[in-house]
């Protein structure tokens, strides 16, 4: 997966986009010392040095948009004890454009991620139907989505012998309303998830049916965007030992640009499943700030903080995870930019210890094609359009908690992601 990710990434950079093509790429090389990787207590400090990259690529065929994204990121530490961290995505797309009826995206997605206590993989397999003329919008989206995770049991002290394996088809029917620069909309998503044992290594039964309703309402301005979702999220159990899963979420996001100003905040509640051998789910609460300032044109300095939370359904068990740090970054050439951030963080482990760590990376980031603009390939002219698809586009958000380490939000089932 990782080559022949890296190998399309090279091919896609090495051929300029034309008038009917969109391009943007970045590369990012990072180096530094984490004073403790695992956030572990008592745990040793190591020098890293990652790389990041991404590639976007959009085409026009007329009555048709084809678009790829990638993603890879991969972290190592000059101690061998410490596990690479790397992620890896690649995302296929295509939709119609120019259609008085029926707009049609069609989506693939693969993505692999590994850390010192995770090893997850899945393929996912999107379509999604809306009426395209009109303020109101009917839509109905199917997913398909296989998918393998392996995660450190605290019982076993080491991963699964094998990787739990399941199969979730999902259909969600809903409706949206849009006007000028604001949407809201209802939808209610079935799902079914079938393992491929019928009962894991621990005995327990994980097959289950979902029923998530929800709302939400966004708005997106030059400079203010707002978005919120809340939904109800019901998994009857069909296990004896698991009780049945009833989880109020939302995804809640601001950002405001004032003159030199920018601010960016972010509150969700997502559901994720797990390997735990007493939980079903996980129930994990993300919150993430950030406030920068632009000092010359080029030179850019701001503070951020993050929380991270997992509750284990069905258990008295948590862990935590809270960041805060610095970060400046500044223009060298054009599309070129040096950063440095300095961050401490703070675990609390399920355990009820407790462990600290520091961070500090000086970053080179390149950007190509586009002037370095950050956009969704193929959202415009797509049957869709822009403003009615952004905000439901953002279903591959990653919040870094810290050093190399990222975890994933779940897309928002409100807006049918």
């Amino acid at each position: 997966m990782r080559g022949r990710l890296c190998i399309f990434c090279f091919l896609l950079c090495a051929f300029p986009a034309n008038a009917a093509e969109e391009f943007a790429a970045s590369f990012r090389l990072r180096g530094g010392y984490d004073s403790n990787p695992l956030l572990a207590p008592g745990g040793k400090g190591s020098a890293l040095i990652a790389w990041e990259a991404g590639v976007a690529y959009g085409r026009d065929h007329g009555d048709w948009i084809t678009g790829a994204t990638g993603e890879a990121s991969l972290t190592r530490y000059q101690k061998q004890e410490f596990e690479p961290v790397q992620s890896y995505r690649l995302r296929l797309r295509l939709a119609n454009k120019n259609r008085s009826d029926i707009a049609i995206d069609a989506t693939t997605t693969l993505a692999r991620a590994s850390n010192c206590d995770m090893r997850s993989e899945f393929v996912n397999q999107r379509v999604h139907l809306q009426r395209a003329d009109g303020d109101l919008l009917p839509f109905v989206a199917g997913d398909l989505r296989l998918a393998s995770l392996n995660e450190l049991n605290i019982l076993l002290g080491d991963f699964l012998p094998q990787p739990m394996r399941y199969l979730r088809g999902t259909i969600t029917p809903g409706i949206a309303y849009v006007k000028d620069k604001s949407e809201a909309g209802i939808s209610i998503a079935f799902s079914k998830t079938k393992y491929d044992e019928a009962l894991d290594v621990f005995g327990f039964r994980r097959d289950n049916d979902r029923l998530q309703t929800a709302a939400y309402a966004k708005y997106g301005g030059d400079d203010l965007a707002l978005s919120g979702a809340l939904s109800f999220l019901r998994i009857p159990s069909q296990d004896e030992f698991f009780t049945d899963v009833n989880a109020m979420l939302f995804d809640v996001s601001f950002a405001a640009k004032l003159e030199s100003w920018n601010a960016e905040v972010s509150f969700a509640r997502t559901a994720e499943d797990t390997t735990f051998p007493v939980s079903p789910v996980t129930i994990n609460t993300a919150l993430q700030a950030k406030i920068s300032r632009d000092l010359n044109g080029k030179t850019t300095a701001g503070i951020f903080g993050r929380m991270l939370q997992r509750k284990y359904w069905d258990a008295p068990l948590f862990s935590r995870t809270r960041v805060a740090g610095i970060e400046v970054s500044h223009e060298v050439f054009e599309d070129v930019r040096i950063a440095g951030e300095f961050a401490f963080a703070r675990s609390l482990l399920i355990s009820g210890a407790e462990a600290e760590g520091v961070i500090a990376t000086l970053a080179l980031t390149k950007r190509f094609g586009e002037g370095g603009k950050k956009k969704e390939i193929g959202a415009g002219g797509a049957g869709i359009g822009t403003a009615r698809r952004n905000a439901s586009d953002r279903r591959f958000a990653f919040c870094r908690m810290r050093g190399g380490t990222w975890c994933f939000r779940q897309p928002s089932a409100a807006r049918g992601d």
